[in-house]
Formats: C-alpha cells, sequence, structure tokens
C-alpha cells in the first residue's frame, strides 16, 4: 500500500499544517476522475475556511461518500484513521498518471507568486532575489513548455550510466560515456529523446532527466523530497509551486550549496548546481547578472 505520510489531521476542524495538506491535495488529485472533481485541487498546502467552501474539503466529503461509502462525511482526515487508511489504498491502486510510455493528462498551475518565493526564501534563510536568479539562469523565469509539459533537459552521459552503458553502441544519439553537447535538440524536442530512451528502459530513463524550472536531475529526487522517481516527475507535471518545493529540498540536502545562496557565492553555487564544466557557460556570471536584476 502506498503511505501518505501525515503529521495531523487535515481538513475541516483540522490543524492543517502545510505539509500534511500538500499531501492530502496531492492523494485526491490522482483519485480525481473517481470522486467526480471537475478539475485539479490547487495542490498549495492550504484550507480555506469556511470548510463548507474549501475546495479541498469538499474533495474530502466526495472522498469518503463515493470511495467510502460514508452517509455522513466528516470532511476531515484524521493520521491512521479509516480515512487515512482508505486513500493511500485508494492511491496504491490508482493507474498511474504518467500513463503509457509518459505524458499524464494534466493542465497543469503555472507561475509562482511573491508569497511562493518569500516561504522558500525564509525555509532557506536566504534573499528572495537569490532563489529568482536561480529561476531566471535554469529555464528563463518559467518551468514549462509552450505545449504545456515542464521544461527538460535529456542527458546522455548519465543515461549511460544508469542503464550500465548497454546501449552506448546501439543508440550513440541517446547513450554516450561523455557529456557531448552536440546531442542536444533542445526545447521540446527533448521529450523525443527522453520517450525513445524510456522505450529503452524507462526507470534509467527517468533518472536522466532535468525537470522544471529550476532543472533538477532524476537521480535527484531522493534530495528533493522523492521516495519515487515515478512521483518526482509526475509532479513536475502538475504545478510550478512544485518545481519550487524541490528546489528548496535539494538546496537544505546539500550544505555547500546552501551556504553558497545564503552568501550570494555563484561561483561555488554553479559549481555544486551545474557541474564542474559551469564556467565555461559562464554560470556564475549569469547567476550574479539575474541577481542584480532581481534585486
Amino acid at each position: 500500500m502506498k503511505s501518505i505520510h501525515m503529521n495531523r489531521a487535515v481538513g475541516a476542524g483540522a490543524p492543517n499544517q502545510y505539509d500534511d495538506v500538500l499531501a492530502v491535495q496531492k492523494a485526491l488529485n490522482q483519485l480525481s476522475d473517481k470522486i467526480g472533481l471537475t478539475q485539479p485541487l490547487s495542490e498549495d498546502g492550504v484550507i480555506i475556511t469556511p470548510p463548507n467552501q474549501s475546495p479541498t474539503c469538499i474533495a474530502i466529503g466526495r472522498f469518503q461518500s463515493r470511495l467510502l461509502g460514508f452517509n455522513n462525511p466528516d470532511y476531515r482526515i484524521d493520521e491512521g484513521g479509516r480515512s487515512h487508511r482508505g486513500l493511500a489504498k485508494a492511491c496504491s491502486n490508482a493507474i498511474s498518471p504518467i500513463l503509457g510510455l509518459f505524458l499524464p493528462r494534466i493542465k497543469p498551475t503555472t507561475g509562482l507568486s511573491d508569497s511562493d518565493f518569500l516561504r522558500a526564501a525564509e525555509r532557506l534563510e536566504c534573499e528572495v532575489a537569490a532563489i529568482k536568479a536561480v529561476s531566471e539562469v535554469e529555464s528563463k523565469g518559467s518551468g514549462f513548455f509552450a505545449n504545456g509539459a515542464p521544461a527538460i533537459l535529456f542527458e546522455a552521459h548519465i543515461f549511460s550510466k544508469y542503464s550500465d552503458s548497454r546501449f552506448d553502441e546501439s543508440h550513440p544519439s541517446l547513450s554516450s560515456k561523455k557529456w557531448d553537447r552536440s546531442l542536444y535538440q533542445g526545447g521540446e524536442q527533448e521529450y523525443q529523446r527522453l520517450q525513445q530512451a524510456m522505450m529503452l528502459d524507462r526507470h534509467a530513463a527517468l533518472m536522466s532527466a532535468s525537470y522544471g524550472r529550476y532543472q533538477i536531475m532524476g537521480f535527484n529526487h531522493h534530495a528533493a523530497g522523492y521516495d519515487d522517481i515515478e512521483d518526482f516527475v509526475h509532479d513536475m507535471f502538475v504545478a510550478e509551486s512544485h518545481h519550487l518545493d524541490a528546489f528548496v529540498g535539494f538546496i537544505l540536502s546539500n550544505s555547500r550549496l546552501h551556504q553558497a545562496i545564503q552568501s550570494l557565492d555563484w561561483a561555488t553555487f554553479a559549481r555544486h548546481y551545474n557541474g564542474p564544466g559551469y564556467a565555461e557557460n559562464h554560470y556564475d556570471a549569469k547567476l550574479k547578472a539575474a541577481y542584480d536584476a532581481a534585486s
């Protein structure tokens, strides 16, 4: 059974802590067709008041009545209670949102608000402008392509590593022992490369692309706060706020990156975020210029 981590109750009359609400919102969105949601819940970790006007509370009630058979739903999910266990079981039985090879049929929630940036800056104890600088340099200020899919870049040398170099000779455009700039197609065409690689080794392929506004590599999903690569990729499709949350988790997992963004040491940040070739691409100079502009 898939685990849905909660510390305290969510819903009507509950403490409604951010992480708990977010976990429930993600789970309910996986069941949107079964519980009759006409549009996905905003995965923002917030329960608005009064409860009878909260989309999340309403969705909890629909879940309880439609899938658990409650005659009188209480519109809340208590940690370890029947609704919590039922939600975990229902999500475990649900078809993965990443249908077929890859693409979930989801209209993403795009954009980041000032409050999103402020919340992230408070968690990282750094300047808002520093986070905005990374946003601008990594994805030119947007985490999605025009087709509604998150921005990605497929890395052939990473795919070679995670597929044990099995495809280096048969598929040299997808699998290479060394980084090769000429292999990039750029933009939405990167999805063609990713899809081709997934047909060879799905897990290795998903691990080998960078995703979203902050271009976090799939193999860094644990550092970004996800136990499973499929869950990480799915969330990158759903909302740009997930891109930011993953970025914060990733930075917090690396003390050098954390200290560098706090102290605005862009050379150190670029070296650990973009790799040893950062100087060739002038990432540190680009980050400083973007920070100056955001300031």
